[in-house]
């Protein structure tokens, strides 16, 4: 206890070193030697209770939660069963929880400021209490009583999400395909670009927390992953449109303007799709959607859709 090389042996031991530090903290673990060197059951029992409310232990499973679109919790990683809890329905619980994906270290004070602005500081301070109890607990429904959370830590007026192989998030794993397209677009490599822009489209099932209601500490993030959820989109169209596969490329596209309407690459997409097919009629009525979606922006058409528009009224 309080030696850096009793926490790493406690963590190095696993479950059952862990098992068996609880049984002596129990007091129905045996005291090692005799004599009055022997530290005595009660005191070690203490000593074991201390060390292990100072090492978390790694929860039992993965967990993966999923907050492009409305919030997802699946226990045993991604391809785990989604969890029905009642405590992941609270809309303090997703607020909070929003606000810890987006800040993954911060403090109390922090976090009452933006979450209870309206509210007094004890008031505010009972808020997180019990609503960080609820997260805690759905999150590691496992955890016994007086032993430290592993996902969130909380150490005097921090509090820090712990993201690792334990536990994963949609966002990181949508910002790690679209920095690998982005490398690999830079090595010349669109096969691979297109893999990882696919993977990013897959993982957005909506809006960043979708559940959570307008507030201005999210509202950037989530029109970042927005336009990031576009531009990945329509590349993605537009590679798919290059080696041919007009469908595929016509239902990201589609995709990505249920997110923008008004996004001008994504009708071009579109209307390449129906050039690909010969239907003249098709691209024509989607490039004149495409005008139009553009006029209610005042915005006039790129270089790039007017020369669509030469295109189609030369082939006619």
């Amino acid at each position: 206890v309080g030696r850096p090389e009793g926490r790493q042996l406690l963590d190095a031991l696993g479950a059952p070193g862990r098992a068996a530090v609880r049984a002596l903290a129990e007091g129905s673990g045996p005291a090692p030697g005799s004599g009055p060197a022997s530290t005595s059951s009660s005191a070690q029992a203490k000593q074991a209770k201390t060390l292990l409310a100072a090492v978390p232990a790694p929860p039992p499973q993965d967990t993966y939660l999923g907050v492009l679109g409305p919030l997802e919790l699946r226990r045993g990683g991604r391809t785990g069963g989604p969890e029905v809890d009642g405590d992941l329905k609270r809309k303090r619980v997703q607020a909070l929880l929003a606000y810890l994906v987006g800040h993954r270290r911060t403090t109390r004070t922090a976090i009452v400021g933006a979450l209870w602005p309206d509210l007094d500081d004890r008031a505010a301070g009972n808020n997180l209490g019990v609503t960080l109890n609820h997260l805690l607990r759905l999150l590691e429904p496992w955890r016994d009583t007086g032993e430290p959370a592993y996902h969130v830590r909380v150490d005097g007026p921090t509090v820090q999400l712990v993201t690792n192989g334990h536990l994963r998030i949609d966002v990181d794993d949508f910002d790690e395909h679209l920095a690998a397209a982005a490398r690999a677009e830079a090595d010349g490599a669109p096969s691979l670009a297109l893999e990882h822009d696919l993977a990013a489209v897959e993982l957005y099932r909506g809006d960043l927390h979708l559940d959570v209601p307008e507030a201005d500490w999210f509202m950037l993030d989530r029109e970042h992953s927005r336009s990031r959820f576009v531009g990945a989109a329509v590349r993605a169209g537009q590679l798919l449109l290059g080696r041919g596969d007009v469908g595929r490329a016509e239902a990201v596209a589609r995709r990505a303007l249920e997110v923008d309407p008004w996004c001008e690459e994504a009708y071009a997409v579109l209307v390449g799709s129906a050039l690909s097919r010969h239907d003249r009629s098709a691209a024509t009525r989607m490039l004149a959607r495409c005008v139009d979606a553009l006029a209610d922006l005042g915005v006039s058409p790129s270089s790039a859709t007017r020369q669509l528009e030469r295109r189609l009224h030369t082939a006619s």
